[in-house]
């Protein structure tokens, strides 16, 4: 079970650290947080409290609340490197490679993280998400969207996503919702991109966006190898890159079949 990210997603869903002042959103939900801002406070705030053992878990995270003088932040470390060929493959590289790729594509739902040092520990250091619920939560709850194909959306294009980072939504709590402006991310990606180049069984892709089939499209292969050369293996990598080529020809096939206006949101 990934306890980690299910006391996450319920200690999100209590305490609100808020965005900051002026953040928005746009069409789709899209968020407009300054990203290459929260990147840099990530990699340079000062580290004023770690808080261990909070809960059990395979990936053990530690609570970090940071600070650059002016404003205050919490962020989530993970340090646990379990790569293959260990059968309980984890590891904090593959949340930034999850990262790094969304970048790689515009697809702004992975809240940013970074590589980090702290208490001598190398690790993954994830912004906090704040004033969200999770998935699991909005059902036991029965909240409804205000827009629910926007939300629809949302959940179509994060399971293309997934498929190609071989990610399984195994819980609920890996899908954040933001209660201000119910924008949708994706966090939790310790034990994504296995070496294998088929698609999800049970997640199969029946739609997506525009922008994200567009940025599969004009991804490619030479940059995706460059940006995930420190965090993945080659034959991750390898992959991955078979992997975008078959969401590519699923989607291709049901534009053919369906027609794009069906498929393409």
């Amino acid at each position: 079970m990934k306890s980690n990210m299910l006391w996450i997603g319920l200690l999100a869903s209590a305490v609100g650290l808020g965005p900051p002042a002026g953040a928005g959103s746009g069409p789709a939900g899209r968020p407009q947080f300054d990203f290459v801002e929260l990147e840099r406070f990530l990699k340079t705030a000062e580290v004023m409290t770690v808080t261990k053992d909070r809960v059990p878990g395979r990936n053990d995270p530690w609570v970090i609340l940071l600070s650059d003088g002016e404003s205050t932040r919490t962020g989530i470390f993970k340090y646990i490197d379990r790569p293959r060929p260990y059968s309980l493959r984890s590891s904090y590289k593959y949340e930034i490679a999850a990262y790094e790729l969304d970048k790689l594509l515009g697809f702004n739902r992975v809240p940013p993280v970074v590589a980090r040092e702290i208490e001598g520990m190398r690790g993954s250091l994830q912004v906090y998400l704040e004033d969200c619920i999770n998935e699991s939560d909005r059902r036991l709850r029965k909240l409804a969207p205000p827009d629910q194909r926007a939300f629809d959306e949302a959940l179509d294009e994060i399971n293309v996503f997934e498929n190609l980072t071989a990610c399984e939504r195994g819980q609920l709590t890996d899908i954040m919702i933001h209660t201000r402006d119910w924008r949708v991310c994706r966090v939790d990606f310790a034990e994504a991109f296995a070496a294998s180049t088929k698609l999800l069984k049970g997640q199969e892709i029946v739609r997506s966006s525009r922008k994200l089939y567009h940025g599969l499209r004009k991804l490619e292969d030479a940059a995706v190898r460059t940006a995930l050369r420190p965090f993945l293996e080659e034959a991750e990598t390898a992959a991955l890159i078979e992997r975008k080529k078959a969401i590519l020809e699923t989607i291709d096939k049901l534009i053919k079949e369906k027609g794009e206006a069906s498929v393409l949101f």
